[in-house]
């Protein structure tokens, strides 16, 4: 098995360690060394059973041991930072998939991605890098998420949708065929897009409309 960690010790990570549980109740791939963490507080201590290892000052005294990762942080902007971040450290990255993720064959994806159960992934879709889809997601035909893409619980994007770099898709959100929502732009929950979304806003409401621009 090779030796993992996962970045970010928070709800989303424990999520994840249980994923990885379930990806080795169905087939042993990993085994779990524990969290990284940035936050004081919680290095050291104990989370479901799974220690917090660190900081990344753990990677640095560890680089040479071939460690895997994943990035489990639900906001796209701090994924961003921590992964350039975890890659100084020569960490390798990841994809996890939950073995209850309906899937076609016909998938480009990157790395470091994490697929949580139940979300149904169709024919020809193309998947960037550190992208998270959480359980119960519909991907239609011919869509594609970019890299850093972060989609909550029971979001529906159908056929030939693009979801730029960065985004964030708030649960049961939904974006009809051919439309696009722009980078690092945060969907609402609930949202449905019949008209594209410009890059760097908030959109929320049925049908989606921008509230509010985001500065760079």
């Amino acid at each position: 098995m090779k030796d993992l960690v996962v970045i970010g010790a928070g709800a989303l990570g424990r999520e994840v360690a249980q994923l990885i549980k379930d990806i080795n109740h169905d087939k042993s791939q990993w085994n779990f060394l524990g969290f990284i963490d940035e936050t004081p507080e919680k290095q050291g201590t104990i989370i479901n059973n799974d220690p917090v290892l660190g900081g990344f000052d753990w990677c640095e005294r560890n680089r040479d041991n071939s460690i895997w990762t994943v990035c489990a942080v639900g906001n796209p902007r701090d994924k961003f930072r921590l992964v350039q971040k975890a890659q100084t450290y020569g960490l390798k990255f990841a994809n996890l998939i939950h073995p209850g993720v309906a899937r076609n064959e016909f998938i480009e994806m990157g790395t470091g991605n994490i697929i949580c159960w139940g979300a149904f992934l169709s024919v020809n879709i193309k998947i960037g890098s550190f992208v998270t889809i959480n359980p119960g997601c519909g991907i239609g035909h011919d869509t594609v998420i970019e890299d850093f893409v972060t989609l909550y619980w029971d979001v529906t994007l159908s056929g030939n949708v693009l979801i730029h770099e960065g985004c964030e898709i708030g649960s049961k959100a939904a974006v009809i065929p051919k439309r696009s929502v722009g980078c690092w732009s945060i969907l609402g929950a609930g949202a449905v897009v019949i008209r594209d979304i410009p890059e760097d806003c908030t959109a929320v409401g049925i049908p989606a409309r921008p509230i509010k621009f985001h500065s760079i």
